[in-house]
């Protein structure tokens, strides 16, 4: 097995084909393409790839949320992954605890005390992968996936 050294960047229109091959083949319900269009439009800074080789082999996609509560700021901000994935083929090479390094790093300069994100109560690699990235379980979002619920996790950044 190869060793990788993916290096990271901005998501460009130009990755957009690329970046839903990896969405197709990594999920059972995958997003349809216009979604990553309109994220990337939302936060592109937020928006990276991991490419090895000039091959895009992973992505991951975030934005900053400002927590309210009743309608008012409480001058808090929180980072929330919407969507990551890696080709199957570069999976288990460190490309994963890359791209979460560097959104956890924006999210950090950007002012966010934490990050949370939603995984399918099945993905059992997933969970763990966080769970090691020193994620907490911290809850449940009913019927979010069209067939299970979601297991929502949360890390401080401070």
């Amino acid at each position: 097995m190869r060793l990788l050294s993916p290096s990271l960047r901005t998501y460009t229109k130009e990755d957009h084909a690329r970046v839903v091959e990896i969405e197709n083949s990594s999920f059972g319900d995958p997003w349809p393409p216009s979604f990553f269009t309109y994220l990337h439009s939302k936060a592109p800074d937020l928006f990276l790839v991991a490419e090895d080789e000039g091959q895009i082999v992973g992505y991951i996609m975030g934005e900053i949320k400002e927590v309210m509560f009743s309608g008012l700021s409480h001058r808090s901000k929180m980072g929330h992954i919407l969507n990551i994935a890696v080709d199957g083929a570069s999976r288990e090479r460190g490309v994963g605890s890359l791209l979460m390094g560097e959104i956890e790093e924006k999210f950090r300069r950007l002012g966010a005390s934490h990050v949370t994100l939603e995984v399918r109560e099945s993905n059992a690699t997933a969970r763990s992968f966080y769970l090691g990235r020193d994620y907490s379980e911290v809850g449940r979002v009913r019927a979010y996936y069209p067939d299970e619920d979601a297991v929502i996790m949360r890390k401080p950044l401070e």
